[in-house]
């Protein structure tokens, strides 16, 4: 049977264990939206690069661009080397 004190007990570990689940549930809500917006940075400035490079929103011309402009210097600097 629970004494007074028991139960005085239980009960503030009860507030604290909620405080703590909050803390933790709103602490994890802060980080996700901290990685969310540095997604959405690095998103937007991946575009503005491929905006500024003439391709429009076009981000697989862009890529495709870069892979033959790496191809031709491999090329190249295979065929110099001979």
């Amino acid at each position: 049977m629970y004494t007074t004190t028991q139960h005085l007990e239980d009960r503030w570990d009860d507030y604290f264990a909620k405080s703590d689940s909050n803390s933790e549930r709103y602490a994890n809500e802060i980080r996700d939206l901290r990685t969310y917006e540095e997604s959405e940075r690095e998103y937007y400035e991946y575009m503005y690069k491929v905006q500024e490079a003439g391709f429009g929103d076009d981000c697989d011309s862009y890529e495709a661009s870069w892979l033959r402009a790496m191809n031709y210097w491999k090329n190249y600097e295979h065929i110099t080397d001979k």
